[in-house]
């Protein structure tokens, strides 16, 4: 049996915040930006535990790495969604719950290379991949149909933790 607490444990706290629960009225990639949040952070949860990475910072910080209102986000269009949300989004994680510096990178690096913030630990890294999978699932899920996308975007995460756990098992020459 595993030691490992269940996804619900670990984000009971934040889904219960009032601020956050702002951005299930949100929209984002065709669906809502907490649902987004939710499938990211699932996810992260998933690979970090195969992966035996920090998955309790892991997955706190992928639920809130979009953790931004439109009305927050208005004043700064100009420029770009991918290069300002990561710090409107820490902004509010920091101001409603105490992070680490892990959690912090993470929602700070997670739309790299887009931003220049480097993703500094392997966490960040994963939640920079699976965010990018997601969004791409989501995207083409609303384009298309969602039963013909989901076999394929199975395949694609199941190749996408191979290629993530070779890449942070490597050894670097």
């Amino acid at each position: 049996m595993n030691n490992y607490l269940s996804y619900e444990e670990l984000t009971k706290d934040i889904m219960a915040n009032r601020k956050f629960q702002k951005i299930a009225l949100e929209s984002h990639h065709g669906i809502t930006r907490m649902e987004h949040s939710q499938r990211v952070a699932r996810n992260v949860y998933k690979v970090c535990i195969k992966l035996g990475l920090d998955y309790v910072s892991a997955t706190r910080a992928a639920l809130v790495h979009d953790f931004f209102t439109n009305e927050e986000f208005i004043c700064f269009k100009f420029l770009g969604c991918g290069v300002i949300h990561p710090e409107i989004a820490l902004a509010n994680a920091n101001q409603e719950f105490e992070l680490n510096e892990i959690q912090k990178n993470m929602i700070e690096s997670h739309m790299f290379p887009l931003n220049t913030t480097l993703p500094r630990y392997k966490e960040s890294w994963v939640l920079t991949g699976v965010d990018k999978a997601v969004a791409l699932y989501e995207y083409m899920a609303n384009k298309f149909s969602y039963k013909r996308v989901t076999k394929k975007f199975g395949y694609a995460c199941s190749l996408f933790a191979i290629m993530v756990y070779y890449l942070l098992t490597k050894e670097i020459r």
